[in-house]
């Protein structure tokens, strides 16, 4: 998909494609487990693939004669070497730790706890270290941040929250339908599926009881299957994939983010200001974002006042309208992606100083 999209030739001189991990061995697999390797590493579990992505990866570096190394995930971080001259930077995006304790908290079961445990153990040792190969860590929020650098106060962090296209997430006329609730995900995601079955379990129900015509409209792809049996229940909605979310945002009257894991800026939140789109959500839904309760987004901790807060504003569309309004200043003046871009390339052109002396353009 990214190799046939056609603004990729205009931003990338050349790209380069690695090929996935082979199937790994008895062996690997249990070597890789006495390491309490994470799951995505590959240096126990596949050793001959993980010397051979380092290796692959320093030859293309002196042959093209890279300026900087921009590791994407910490999915990446193992394949660049801590001792060689080109500067690097790793966009971690989320903080792993941070997601491991939420999913700690959240499990029940001895099994399941363990699993989360041991997931957690690798994530902090992970995360301690990668200050000590990167000459920066990026996260897109504030809280990730502060995870990385309470895991390793050397580390050189920057924040560079998440942006919004304005010109493709544009508002639309009118109010939307009446009583249309929206939640928007990669329904493939844990936490969006949560979100989910929690909205419409313990909250979905409290809002029919005062607004029997509401509709809950659950857009995103991969739905698991108890997720698509939601559609099953009175006014509920699962559409599986779809080409664009903006026709269901636009047609809503309120966007819904009843999200209870998870780390890092949530793009719907930013989507739905975007398209000035009045939002309830719970707290952890807009961590990272400066957002306040009941100026740009109403919040709520609890089910009942999730529900009471939707059915207000449904009764009152004049307060929805202004949550809106000042949803869509806030994004335009802080989330913007010619704002972030900005913010990211003085951060790269300051490690290449750092490092050498030369500014752009890069390698």
């Amino acid at each position: 998909m990214f190799l046939n999209d056609p603004t990729a030739a205009r931003v990338f001189a050349r790209v380069e494609v690695l090929p996935d991990p082979p199937r790994p061995t008895w062996w690997g697999q249990q070597w890789h487990r006495m390491n309490l390797a994470a799951f995505f590493e590959t240096r126990y579990r596949q050793p001959s693939y993980y010397r051979m992505m380092r290796e692959k990866i320093d030859a293309l570096c002196i042959e093209a004669k890279v300026d900087l190394i921009y590791a994407d995930l910490i999915f990446m971080t193992e394949y660049v070497g801590e001792h060689r001259a080109i500067p690097a930077i790793v966009d971690l995006t989320d903080s792993i730790t941070l997601m491991g304790l939420r999913v700690l908290r959240s499990e029940h079961g001895l099994s399941k706890k363990l699993s989360a445990w041991a997931h957690l153990v690798r994530a902090r040792q992970l995360e301690r270290t990668v200050g000590n190969v990167f000459d920066l860590v990026v996260t897109n929020s504030v809280v990730d941040e502060g995870v990385i650098k309470g895991l390793s106060g050397s580390s050189n962090t920057l924040t560079v929250t998440n942006g919004v296209d304005m010109d493709y997430f544009l508002p639309g006329i009118g109010q939307g339908e009446t009583d249309k609730l929206v939640f928007t995900g990669v329904m493939g995601y844990p936490p969006n599926q949560d979100a989910a079955l929690y909205f419409s379990d313990e909250i979905f129900p409290l809002i029919r009881a005062k607004r029997p015509h509401a509709q809950f409209w659950i857009v995103g792809n991969g739905p698991p299957e108890n997720v698509r049996r939601l559609a099953q229940r009175p006014g509920i909605h699962v559409t599986g994939e779809v080409e664009d979310v903006r026709p269901f945002v636009r047609s809503s009257a309120l966007v819904v983010c009843p999200l209870r894991l998870g780390t890092g800026v949530k793009n719907k939140i930013l989507i739905a200001m975007a398209m000035k789109k009045a939002t309830v959500a719970t707290p952890l839904s807009i961590e990272g974002l400066d957002l306040v309760d009941n100026r740009e987004v109403a919040l709520a901790d609890s089910a009942q006042v999730f529900a009471d807060k939707v059915v207000h504003l449904l009764e009152n569309p004049t307060e929805a309208q202004r949550l809106g309004a000042n949803g869509l200043a806030r994004v335009r003046e802080h989330h913007s992606w010619a704002v972030m871009a900005r913010s990211l390339e003085m951060a790269i052109d300051s490690v290449i100083v750092s490092r050498n002396g030369r500014s752009h353009p890069l390698n």
